[in-house]
């Protein structure tokens, strides 16, 4: 073998293996992500930081598996061992395509099962279903493996001429290859092409298996005793030292200062973004766990007691948290807005106030027709948020009228009793309250404060997606009215406060009947839910008119958060604050008042104070939300302001994330990063495009996220939530009285 073949031999397979990296990154991103890959320029950028972050290290790794098999080859010429030994990079190839194989044959078999499970409703069909699905799958295999690979290899074989001798098609290495490589990336897609694997995040299985078989790529080309030492001693120095430093620079000149791309290497791709958290990590310099460098966002990393996220000591003249500011408690965004006493008797109005777990508003809008019939007649608020991405922070916030960071929470997650919630007040005010809802911790302590009566007897049905739950629930809701109307004592009150919550549409979905879904998907048998969930608000609608209370109860509906389906990559909720997740209906129906449509951005905080406007009942100080009641009774919307929402790190969610919602702009800010996200959702509703560096609105929302961001780290860093922040200082004058 000549000089020039051996050196194509040494560089090619390890430049395919970087190459495979890219080309994984790429259709992760296209695929899961919110990268635009119209450009070339951006994407080729983007390739060579993948390619010089970890095609080196795969060109190391596969000099020391070559290595290793030249040791042993060597062992067996000079005798050491007894006999013959396979090749171990061969081996190694051989064990990942079996892996990648048997892969593919396990996803097969689920594919087909989910297929007939969706058939077959008993266990005892369903069973049987799986194990003919496998037998079948195992035959296949048996009876076409070997002519699909023969006929491959002979297609290839054709470029073989081209190829050096380690990738030739025809062999067993160059078949183990070429075939591994095809299962690896069709495993890859396959998730964008069956919607039935979104079930499992399969992200950790893709880093594995790309790691693993650009292991074994690397290495069959990898033959340093072939080449004289010195130069592969050169060549090592080279591969392992210049390049990973020409993939920093390259992605930090690349990102540079804006944050749109820092987030697209963070957030949207599979092995480039932990690569360069794992090196902000390693370029930490006062273990604060911020870096300066790489776009880690601290202002000064000699000092721990700095960081993007951190506390910020208030009205010190000193920025902490590396925002730009200063704390300063006298510049409030919750500032509690002037009240005025209720005018007149309180409204004799019944009010059924429902919250449905987990629907996002676009779905809703396209699947639940009873609810968009009831929209026909109430105040339908388009554009309305929820103020957290999980139930115990958003229900708090909505019934407890101030953000989630406000509240003081005991160790089940639910507001301590000093906490004053909604039911409270209309109980005070002279309604009789009750709570019907699934039995779960965040209803059975501290949500249920001023409900005079808790019926849980649908956990008897929904205990997360096991049983279907609504019909029950509707029929115990109705049954309170009846026995309300029945009810002749005279120590009765006159008006009822309903308060149901509906919790089908929460993941894992359940079979419903009637809804079959439309595939196996997460997202068919959410919208079944929804469907489901529906039809039994409208027989709740439907038998409040029976008994003729229609023209005589306030209807209120909205939901706690949404849910996501790898819109931005993420799956379920809890973590972020895109629309899908915040993004929630609310209607509003008052008796004799027409229907009527806002645009105008409201938040969960606004809601009690409408209603108790609408009643006639006084609002709290501690309500800190907007009454849009004016706007129900006249249709005069209110200049846009702003609505924020957040996302705190507890024990069941480490992200750190506070959004701002202004008109049609909203930004969203990672404190923990100390990167933003900002999206124009008139022209991008979808949020597709982080116009964080660009856009002039930021001018606007920039100074709101970063005097929000101030208080919210201030009443986190109080310790009454539970949520936890990296670095926290004890306040040194103390909190500000609670209002």
């Amino acid at each position: 073998m000549n000089r020039r073949v051996r050196f194509a031999a040494f560089c090619l397979p390890p430049a395919l293996a970087a190459l495979l990296v890219v080309a994984v990154e790429v259709l992760r991103s296209a695929l899961f992500g919110a990268v635009d890959w119209g450009g070339t320029g951006p994407a080729l950028v983007f390739a060579l930081c993948v390619a010089g972050l970890l095609g080196a290290p795969l060109v190391l790794a596969g000099l020391v598996v070559r290595g290793a098999s030249a040791l042993v080859r060597a062992g067996w010429r000079w005798g050491l061992t007894g006999a013959p030994v396979v090749d171990p990079a061969l081996r190694a190839a051989w064990v990942v395509f079996g892996v990648l194989c048997l892969g593919a044959l396990v996803l097969s078999v689920q594919l087909s099962v989910v297929q007939f499970v969706a058939v077959m409703r008993k266990p005892v069909y369903q069973g049987l279903a799986a194990g003919l699905v496998g037998a079948a799958v195992q035959l296949a295999l048996f009876a076409f493996a070997g002519p699909v690979v023969g006929t491959l290899a002979r297609a290839l074989s054709a470029v073989r001429r081209w190829l050096p001798p380690a990738l030739d098609p025809t062999s067993l290495r160059g078949a183990a290859l070429f075939g591994g490589a095809f299962v690896l990336l069709g495993g890859l897609a396959l998730p964008a092409l069956m919607p039935e694997l979104h079930t499992v995040d399969q992200r950790p299985m893709w880093l594995a298996l790309c790691f693993a078989f650009g292991l074994v790529l690397a290495s069959f080309g990898a033959q340093p005793w072939s080449v004289r030492f010195p130069r592969a001693v050169v060549l090592v120095a080279v591969l392992g030292v210049a390049l990973p430093a020409a993939g920093v620079g390259v992605a930090a000149a690349w990102v540079g200062a804006r944050q749109s791309r820092l987030l697209a290497l963070d957030r949207d791709t599979l092995l480039t973004g932990p690569v360069l958290r794992r090196l902000r990590a390693l370029a930490d310099a006062d273990g604060d766990g911020v870096a300066a460098v790489l776009g880690g966002g601290d202002c000064d990393d000699a000092d721990p007691a700095v960081r993007p996220g951190g506390y910020d000591v208030p009205d010190n003249r000193r920025d902490e948290n590396c925002n730009g500011a200063d704390l300063e408690l006298r510049r409030d965004p919750l500032a509690a807005p002037p009240r005025t006493a209720a005018a007149g008797p309180a409204q004799p109005w019944h009010v059924v106030f429902l919250t449905v777990d987990t629907v996002r508003d676009d779905l809703a809008r396209q699947h639940m027709p009873n609810l968009m019939a009831l929209a026909a007649e109430s105040m339908d608020f388009r554009r309305a948020y929820a103020h957290g991405a999980a139930t115990y922070w958003s229900i708090p916030a909505l019934m407890g009228g101030t953000m989630q960071s406000r509240l003081e929470f005991g160790s089940d997650q639910t507001p301590v009793e000093k906490e004053l919630l909604l039911a409270e007040v209309l109980r005070d005010a002279g309604w009789q309250t009750a709570l019907y809802a699934n039995v779960t911790i965040f209803f059975v302590r501290g949500l249920k404060q001023g409900t005079e009566y808790q019926n849980y007897e649908t956990s008897d049905f929904t205990k997360h997606g096991e049983f279907p739950g609504a019909e029950h629930l509707t029929r115990g809701l109705l049954g309170y009215v009846d026995r309300f109307l029945k009810d002749t004592r005279p120590t009765r009150k006159d008006r009822f406060f309903l308060w149901g919550h509906y919790y089908d549409p929460h993941d894992p979905y359940g079979e419903v009947p009637g809804h079959p879904a439309a595939d196996g998907s997460d997202r068919a048998k959410y919208i079944a839910n929804l469907e489901y969930t529906d039809e039994h608000l409208g027989a709740l609608f439907a038998g409040l008119k029976a008994r003729g209370l229609w023209d005589r109860t306030v209807v209120v509906v909205t939901s706690d958060h949404g849910d996501e389906f790898g819109e931005h990559g993420h799956r379920f909720h809890g973590g972020t604050l895109y629309e899908e997740m915040i993004h929630v209906p609310l209607l509003i129906r008052v008796p004799g008042l027409p229907a009527r449509v806002s645009d105008v951005p409201i938040a969960h905080l606004d809601v009690a104070p409408t209603l108790l406007d609408l009643l006639g009942v006084t609002t709290p100080p501690r309500f800190v939300g907007r009454s849009r009641a004016e706007e129900l009774r006249t249709g005069h919307a209110p200049a846009p302001y702003p609505v924020y929402a957040e996302v705190l790190p507890d024990s069941n969610y480490d992200r750190h994330q506070i959004a701002v919602i202004l008109g049609q702009h909203k930004l969203i800010q990672r404190l923990g990063e100390g990167y933003g996200e900002l999206y124009d959702l008139a022209a991008d509703p979808h949020e597709r495009e982080n116009r964080v560096d660009d856009d002039p609105a930021m001018a606007t929302l920039g100074p709101l996220a970063t005097t929000y961001a101030d208080h919210h780290l201030y009443w986190v860093s109080q310790g009454r939530t539970g949520a936890r922040i990296p670095v926290v200082k004890k306040p040194a004058s103390g909190a500000p009285a609670r209002r």
